[in-house]
């Protein structure tokens, strides 16, 4: 069996006519239901989805496990290893402010069910690609959309709050803790002033509870160097609506 998880980048550019064409297309369907399951379409019905995403700047990343190789052992080592690496450095240099939150969150990781974890897991993973490769991919293509990216998180089976919390405890402090580790990639020469407008900060303009995180994120991982600028990932990443779809 295999847990995928999906993103789907579609340029505010195209939008409403990508959506148009899709409802065009579904109407030719029997199914024409408003929202329809993936699992529903027909061979061809997909292809036809698919040839008409390709038809604009889309972007798609996806994450796939086959949950037979990841037995419950496994599944519990690596759960407790990543509850135990959010604290595992952390000395009495750090500033002490997030400390709580850090251990509260190592715990939440801990108690979560094996099925939720891989889940969570794979979903963390998945935004930490799009986010590196779809900066990359727009920057060369459309950069201006890199000044207004959201999320619209597609939550199943789990309850609205369910989904929510594990976004903001999970996925959003975990992604801080990967950037952290390992920044994104710029190229060198294109136009990233979009990006920058909405989601860069300075030591020198942040407000004062950015300034200490960023001196926290310092005594972590050795940056930001002093006066050194960063993409705020909590502004990336917080724009997310949890939504069910069909």
């Amino acid at each position: 069996m295999f847990s995928l998880v999906l993103a789907l980048i579609i340029p505010t550019a195209v939008e409403d006519e990508l959506l148009y064409e899709f409802l065009r297309l579904r109407d030719t369907w029997p199914n024409q239901d408003v929202e329809i399951k993936g699992s529903a379409l027909q061979e061809s019905q997909a292809a036809q989805f698919i040839s008409l995403v390709l038809r604009y700047e889309t972007f798609v990343e996806f994450i796939a496990l086959d949950t037979n190789m990841h037995p419950d052992p496994v599944v519990e080592g690596l759960k407790n290893r990543q509850a135990d690496a959010i604290t595992a450095n952390i000395t009495r240099e750090h500033h002490p402010g997030p400390i709580p939150h850090l251990h509260q969150l190592g715990e939440t990781i801990r108690g979560m069910s094996n099925q939720l974890f891989l889940q969570a897991f794979a979903t963390w993973e998945l935004v930490i690609r799009t986010v590196r490769e779809g900066t990359l991919y727009f920057v060369q293509r459309l950069p201006e959309e890199l000044g207004d990216i959201a999320w619209v998180v597609d939550r199943k089976d789990r309850t609205l709050t369910e989904m929510e919390d594990t976004w903001t405890t999970l996925v959003l402090p975990l992604s801080e803790n990967a950037f952290g580790k390992e920044p994104l990639q710029f190229l060198a020469g294109q136009d990233y002033s979009h990006l920058d407008a909405k989601y860069l900060v300075t030591e020198e303009t942040a407000e004062a509870e950015m300034q200490n995180h960023m001196r926290w994120m310092r005594s972590m991982y050795g940056r930001p160097k002093e006066g050194g600028r960063v993409i705020d990932a909590k502004r990336i990443l917080g724009s997310a609506s949890v939504r069910e779809f069909a």
